[in-house]
C-alpha cells in the first residue's frame, strides 16, 4: 500500500531523494533527470545578460540588454571620501559599476549613477547598515523603564514602579514601604492581652465578706457595675446624746448656752471674740468674718501626692513590647507588630502543607499529569506519552507491530536510521496499545518513536 500526502500543500526543508525510474508524467522527477533533459538554469558567466522567465506557464530563455556592469570590492578605504580621493579618477568608473567598502562598519556599498563630476556627486549609497544612534533610536521604554536613546541604556523608574502598588486594609503604603496601619478593629484577639469590655470589667470587681458583728454596708452588681451602700444599715450603728438629735443619718443641735457654763478659759462666741483672734495668713484672707482662699499650688509644698508633668505622666506608662513600641519621650505609642504577634483567624497564614493541599491533579481520563502532595512534585511522565523501539529489523512490505500501550489510537510515529535520517514509513493504526508500520524495503538498526 503506497503512503498518501493528502494535504492541500506540503513544503519540504530538506533533500528529497528517489529510487526508481523516471517514466509516467505523474513521476516525480530528479535533479540528475532535470539537468540531462531540461534546460534549467543560466551559466554564471551570462547571469547578467539572460534570464528564465514563465510565459503561459513554459519557462523561456530571456536575454536582457548588454548593460556590462563591474563589482569592485575595496579593502583599505575608510569611506567614500577615502575612495575618491584615492582610487576614483572620474573617468574609471561607469554607470551601473558597484564599489563594496569593507573597511567601515558597518560595510557601505555604492552604485555609479553616470555622473562626470569625479565627486561624491557621481555615487548613490546603495546600502548600508544602522549606526548605533539608529539603533538605539528604534528602542523606547514604556511605564516603570527609562529609556536613553542616546546611550541604549535601559534603567528602571523607581518612582513610576512604586506607583503600582497601594496598600489595602491595615496598611500604609507611600515611597515604596508598606508599613502597619490597623487598629484593634482589625486584629484578632488572642488568649492573654484580651480587648476591654464593660462585662470584662464588672467581673474582675467583687466585695470583700465582713466577718464577725460588722455590717456589710457596701453592694456591688456585677452586672451594671454599681457600687452603693446600704444607708439604712449605716443609720442603724449611730444614735445622739446630750443635746443632739439622730434621725436617718441626720444628727441635729438640740441644746443651748444654758446647758453649758462659760467661765474664762471657754466663752460664748460672739462675733467680736472671733474677729478679734482671726487673721489671713499664706494663702488665705480674712475680713470681717469671711474667710476666703487666696492661694494656688505654688504656696502648697509637695508630698506624697506629687503634682502632674508631662514627664511624670509619661513615665508612669510603659507597654508590652510584644506588638508595641512606646516613647517615654514623647508619649506616643505605636503599634510595632508582625504576623507572629497576631492570632491567626479565618484568614490562614500560608504554610507548605496548606498550599499543597489546595493543588490536585485532574482527575479525568486520559490526564497525563500526577500531582504529590506530600513533596510538592508535579510530573507529566514520558512513558505516558512517549514509548521507544530502538534497533528495529523490517522485513521489505512486511508489517511490524509495535506495542506502545499509549491508551490512544491515532498516534504519531516517528523513525530514523543509524545515521540520524529521518525514514518515512507506512503506518497502520491497529489499536489503542498497537501500531504496524511497512517499508517498501527492507531496513535494520532503524530506531521507532511513538508519541501521543
Amino acid at each position: 500500500m503506497a503512503q498518501r500526502f493528502l494535504a492541500p500543500a506540503v513544503t519540504f526543508e530538506g533533500i528529497i531523494t528517489q529510487n526508481g525510474t523516471v517514466s509516467a508524467d505523474d513521476h516525480v522527477v530528479t535533479r540528475g533527470y532535470l539537468h540531462g533533459n531540461v534546460l534549467n538554469g543560466i551559466h554564471p558567466d551570462s547571469a547578467n545578460y539572460a534570464s528564465v522567465v514563465a510565459d503561459g506557464g513554459v519557462n523561456k530563455l530571456k536575454i536582457d540588454p548588454l548593460t556590462i556592469t563591474s563589482v569592485t570590492v575595496n579593502t583599505t578605504a575608510t569611506d567614500l571620501a577615502d575612495f575618491i580621493s584615492n582610487v576614483y579618477t572620474g573617468s574609471n568608473f561607469q554607470e551601473g559599476d558597484i564599489v563594496f567598502l569593507t573597511t567601515p562598519s558597518p560595510i557601505e556599498s555604492y552604485i555609479h549613477n553616470g555622473g562626470s563630476a569625479g565627486t561624491a556627486a557621481d555615487w548613490n549609497l546603495v546600502n548600508s547598515g544602522l549606526s548605533d544612534a539608529q539603533i538605539r533610536a528604534k528602542f523606547s521604554a514604556s511605564a516603570g523603564i527609562d529609556y536613553n536613546a542616546a546611550t541604549g541604556v535601559f534603567t528602571a523608574d523607581q518612582s513610576e514602579i512604586q506607583a503600582f502598588f497601594s496598600a489595602g486594609a491595615g496598611l500604609a503604603y507611600s515611597g515604596g514601604q508598606f508599613s502597619l496601619s490597623a487598629t484593634s478593629d482589625q486584629i484578632s484577639e488572642g488568649s492573654n492581652n484580651l480587648f476591654h469590655t464593660d462585662a470584662r470589667s464588672r467581673a474582675s470587681i467583687s466585695i470583700a465578706s465582713v466577718a464577725g458583728p460588722d455590717v456589710q454596708l457596701l453592694q456591688y452588681n456585677n452586672s451594671t457595675g454599681v457600687l452603693s451602700v446600704e444607708l439604712s444599715d449605716v443609720f442603724s450603728e449611730f444614735s445622739a446624746g446630750t443635746g443632739l438629735s439622730y434621725s436617718n443619718g441626720v444628727y441635729a443641735l438640740n441644746a443651748d448656752t444654758s446647758m453649758v457654763a462659760e467661765d474664762a478659759s471657754a466663752l460664748y462666741f460672739t462675733t467680736g471674740r472671733v474677729d478679734a483672734h482671726l487673721s489671713g495668713g499664706t494663702g488665705i484672707t480674712y475680713s470681717s468674718g469671711v474667710i476666703a482662699l487666696n492661694a494656688d499650688t505654688s504656696m502648697v509644698a509637695e508630698s506624697g501626692n506629687l503634682y502632674f508633668t508631662d514627664s511624670r505622666a509619661r513615665n508612669a506608662i510603659s507597654v508590652d513590647t510584644n506588638g508595641l513600641a512606646y516613647n517615654a519621650l514623647t508619649g506616643q505609642i505605636a503599634l510595632n507588630a508582625d504576623t507572629d504577634d497576631i492570632a491567626e483567624g479565618s484568614n490562614l497564614y500560608h504554610t507548605v502543607a496548606r498550599a499543597r493541599n489546595s493543588i490536585q491533579a485532574d482527575p479525568a481520563a486520559g490526564n497525563l499529569l500526577t500531582f504529590n502532595q506530600s513533596s510538592g512534585d508535579i510530573l507529566v511522565a514520558l512513558s505516558s506519552f512517549r514509548k521507544g523501539f530502538a534497533n528495529q529489523t523490517l522485513t521489505a512490505n512486511t508489517g511490524l507491530n509495535l506495542t506502545h500501550s499509549l491508551g490512544e489510537r491515532l498516534v504519531h510515529v516517528s523513525a530514523m536510521d543509524g545515521s540520524g535520517n529521518a525514514v518515512d514509513l507506512e503506518v497502520v493504526y491497529t489499536s489503542n496499545t498497537v501500531v504496524q508500520v511497512k517499508s517498501t524495503v527492507s531496513l535494520t538498526g532503524i530506531d521507532i518513536a511513538i508519541s501521543i
